[in-house]
């Protein structure tokens, strides 16, 4: 594409929402349920599918990082979020995980497609342990964009969501003295702490969101 993502460029530059504004207050008591288990943990994942989108079209205005939390803008997230529910990107995001082997680190490093054609999203999320549930539950998604390797560790950078404009984050990932990939740590996340990493290929969610991007203000 003839440049890099940046998240202090072409990811939001407000934080990823949790609770009543990630659901938003406008719904009725029935949909506000609802959305209170599709969207209370936060638009991560909506977040960094659009922000992922709109570096595919850099000519829309104004950027991402531009925009405040409107309802309108809340909305188009939202819209991207829910797209992970849908059949098709579910179908992805099994076929995802078992390709990793139930979540392990040393499926990812030589399969992963950075920010730019059909890239995919990093997935936190469950290993095949006893806390499956509760890493499914809790599961987060952020989008890579560069990769560093250095001796027996390699940083995949990402844009977080819930850093804004933060340049300096990576997965990091380790090899034993064989070379295999053992494990793999970010913030919370990490295989010693019994959660597993898979990724999830952007086009899985459609192209019927493309359309919105025009939509934002």
């Amino acid at each position: 594409m003839g440049r890099s993502f940046d998240p202090a460029r072409d990811g939001f530059g407000f934080r990823n929402p949790v609770g009543e504004v990630a659901i938003g207050s406008t719904m009725g008591p029935l949909l506000r349920w609802l959305g209170a288990i599709l969207y209370g943990n936060g638009l991560c994942f909506g977040m960094v599918a659009m922000a992922l989108r709109r570096f595919e079209a850099p000519e829309l205005q104004p950027p991402l990082v531009a925009l405040s939390p409107t309802p309108e803008v809340l909305g188009e997230i939202r819209r991207y979020h829910i797209r992970q529910y849908m059949p098709r990107a579910v179908l992805a995001a099994v076929m995802e995980w078992l390709r990793s082997r139930g979540g392990r680190p040393g499926g990812v490093l030589g399969r992963v497609r950075l920010a730019g054609a059909e890239p995919h999203l990093i997935c936190f999320g469950p290993a095949v342990n006893r806390r499956f549930l509760w890493c499914l539950l809790r599961a987060h998604a952020v989008a890579p964009y560069r990769i560093e390797a250095a001796g027996r560790e390699t940083r995949v950078y990402v844009y977080d969501p819930n850093y804004p404009e933060d340049g300096g984050r990576y997965v990091l990932f380790r090899r034993d003295g064989a070379g295999r990939i053992r494990e793999f740590e970010y913030e919370g996340f990490g295989t010693p702490r019994g959660w597993g990493v898979s990724l999830f290929p952007l086009p899985a969610i459609g192209d019927t969101t493309r359309s919105h991007l025009r939509a934002i203000p």
